[in-house]
């Protein structure tokens, strides 16, 4: 039997996200080509130092950042594939001006990606460590256009309003009436 790699071969960084993507695309999950471009150059794996690379580049995995005192999973980064579909029905375009409400700092590169240096995305937490580590994952993966708020997320940013899009990556009972006003019409 022959193989291509040595026995105790590693995949590289972008072996691992160029794997990712294909699995986002054979899923059905990154269908147009600027969702595909997202998922090739973000850098995922800064977000959660602590994951193997492996794990971070896994398209159905989230990515746990915090814990409670009893071990309870309470913030994470989400899976790849549910990114991708967000991503997929938002129909973000370059120039927009996008609020996402759950900050982990990849979502918030991905939109980025999406909107272009002409865009604008924010990104809000109730958690000052979420958006402490959110701020200093797009800090070091180069992202310049994105603001990081904290504050309670059912208020939305009026200081950054009208949004073309907005986007929950937390756990909403409802959808308050400030999310529709802050929206463009369409949005």
């Amino acid at each position: 039997m022959t193989t291509d790699s040595p026995p105790n071969f590693s995949p590289s960084e972008q072996q691992l996200r160029d794997a990712m993507v294909q699995h986002l695309i054979e899923s059905g999950a990154a269908r147009s080509p600027r969702v595909v471009a997202a998922f090739r150059k973000v850098p995922r794996h800064l977000a959660a130092p602590e994951a193997t690379m492996a794990k971070s580049y896994d398209a159905e995995s989230a990515l746990v950042t915090k814990t409670d005192a009893d071990g309870m999973d309470i913030s994470s980064v989400s899976a790849p594939r549910i990114q991708a579909l967000q991503m997929e029905q938002a129909d973000i375009h370059p120039g927009m001006n996008v609020l996402e409400i759950g900050s982990g700092g990849v979502n918030a590169a991905y939109l980025a990606e999406l909107v272009g240096d002409h865009g604008r995305v924010v990104t809000m937490d109730i958690d000052p460590e979420v958006t402490q580590r959110a701020t200093h994952f797009l800090k070091s993966a180069g992202y310049r256009n994105v603001t990081v708020l904290t504050g309670d997320g059912g208020g939305g940013a009026t200081d950054f309003q009208p949004f073309d899009r907005i986007i929950v990556t937390v756990q909403a009972a409802d959808i308050p009436t400030t999310w529709v006003h802050q929206l463009t019409t369409g949005g």
